[in-house]
């Protein structure tokens, strides 16, 4: 089952895309390839376009030119996530998997392990609203990775997190990227140490 899984090419093929807000800022006619196997980073200032090409990708905004790729189950956190905090952890990590079509018994042995990385089991019936920022930015995380999706795109994911919690992340993706599609927007690319990687820079909204 595992070479089968390892076999599969995962991918998204982007071609003459452009989301523009005015005539500096956005992403202009890019062209790139992204694929399974490697981690893919997308490198640049801020508003150079990086987050853009994010929200293109889950289809947030409307854009020309052409995105492909099939129905896979995306994972999605954004930099900024607004969380129903009247919620506990648990339960709105459990709405998140149904919605995204987790079963009961699937939701139940992906959120062991995943608040189990995270050091959050003792936090699961807590409300959002009661935790620190760093905690906020770990349940974000898990909603993106519940349903164990075959497309993992990640922004900013570093940000707010414990030296600990990093290296559990970077560990995690790491053995994700052998056979997912994992899309990273970072400003710290120095902290994924991966052999296998693909650099991507956004200079002002262009590839460089």
């Amino acid at each position: 089952m595992n070479k089968a899984i390892k076999s599969e090419n995962i991918n998204i093929t982007i071609n003459n895309l452009t989301k523009a807000y005015s005539k500096d800022k956005g992403v202009f006619d890019l062209n790139l390839s992204l694929n399974s196997g490697v981690i893919n980073l997308l490198i640049g200032k801020n508003g150079s376009g990086k987050s853009t090409l994010l929200k293109c990708i889950m289809k947030l905004v409307k854009y020309s030119g052409n995105i492909e790729k099939k129905r896979w189950r995306i994972g999605y956190a954004p930099e900024y996530y607004i969380m129903p905090d009247f919620f506990t952890v648990e339960e709105f990590l459990y709405n998140i998997g149904r919605i995204k079509g987790l079963g009961k018994a699937a939701y139940h042995d992906q959120s062991i392990d995943l608040l189990k990385m995270f050091n959050l089991e003792s936090y699961r019936h807590k409300q959002i609203r009661s935790l620190s920022n760093g905690m906020k930015q770990k349940v974000n995380l898990l909603q993106a990775l519940i349903h164990n999706p075959k497309i993992i795109i990640l922004d900013e994911p570093l940000i707010a997190l414990d030296s600990e919690s990093q290296k559990n992340l970077l560990s995690y993706l790491h053995e994700l990227a052998k056979t997912r599609l994992v899309i990273i927007s970072t400003h710290s690319p120095e902290k994924f140490r991966y052999k296998s990687r693909n650099i991507i820079e956004i200079v002002n909204g262009r590839i460089q």
